[in-house]
């Protein structure tokens, strides 16, 4: 199926056996229509096949004009002639009206292609909402622990990399960073949704467990993190799945697509860049961005 339509040359690979006129147009190949159907129909009178088809499109409603255009092409007698052209989407369309077995591959194909589209947009929209959990039961947790004695950036920073440690088999934020790229306070955004579930199970229970059994101080609570990533770890094992230093990374989710309209943040969003930060009273930051090892 793969050599069938892979591409080559600029050609579907499923006609290179066959006589099919292109010319290069607005930036890319356009194909003769009425050559096209030899190979999808094993028709021996393309021009009427063409003809058929184009009727039974206009019956079916589709306008057939928006990806079809007259452009010029040799005839066998070497004079430029107007063809019905189109380029490798409009084929692909026009296959899709097609009855005959030679058809069916690339029918297939679209169905597998348009499944994953979908497929990967019902993923995005799950990691994005459990993105904001992630991120809601992480400000909980920084919240609550100061009550406990976590006060300073720096301990609120160990508590951070404790709660990475026990998931991660002891890797810290910085590891988790060398080894996948991003700054810090990113990785989420390039979790999948199991990765960022686990994460989030953390970070509840180590909130749950530090006010039941009313810990305190900063060494009594980053081990008790420790010891709840690690919890939730062997469950992720016993339960066969990926552990979480191997779960897949995706393309990273913008802050606009996952963050709620009433974070602390989101107003920097909406500024314009120019003023964002101007006359605010605060310091000056620079974010430094960790490369992964190629």
């Amino acid at each position: 199926m793969s050599e069938k339509l892979r591409d080559n040359g600029g050609q579907l690979a499923l006609f290179l056996n066959f006589s099919i006129r292109r010319t290069w147009h607005d930036g890319e190949w356009w194909y003769s229509l009425v050559d096209c159907m030899v190979p999808l129909s094993d028709t021996t009178s393309a021009k009427r096949y063409w003809s058929d088809l184009k009727r039974k499109l206009k019956r079916e409603g589709a306008k057939y004009e928006d990806f079809v255009l007259s452009l010029p092409m040799p005839t066998k007698t070497g004079k430029m002639q107007g063809t019905d052209c189109a380029n490798k989407e409009g084929v692909l369309r026009i296959v899709q009206s097609i009855s005959h077995k030679n058809a069916e591959p690339f029918k297939e194909w679209l169905a597998r292609v348009g499944r994953t589209v979908m497929d990967l947009g019902e993923e995005r929209t799950l990691r994005a909402q459990n993105r904001a959990q992630l991120d809601r039961a992480d400000r909980d947790l920084h919240e609550i622990v100061v009550y406990y004695g976590i006060v300073t950036p720096n301990q609120h920073a160990d508590l951070i990399d404790a709660n990475f440690a026990g998931l991660y088999a002891g890797r810290t934020e910085l590891d988790l960073l060398r080894e996948r790229g991003g700054f810090p306070g990113s990785l989420p955004d390039r979790m999948g949704q199991l990765e960022l579930a686990a994460n989030t199970l953390q970070r509840a229970l180590v909130q749950d467990k530090v006010q039941r059994d009313d810990i305190r101080g900063v060494l009594p609570i980053t081990d008790a993190a420790r010891e709840t990533g690690a919890l939730v770890r062997r469950t992720l094992a016993e339960a066969g799945s990926t552990m979480p230093e191997e779960m897949p990374q995706y393309f990273p989710l913008p802050p606009g697509e996952w963050m709620p309209d009433d974070h602390p943040s989101r107003i920097q969003w909406d500024t314009p860049a120019e003023i964002a930060g101007e006359d605010d009273g605060g310091p000056d930051m620079t974010i430094r961005e960790i490369i992964a090892p190629e």
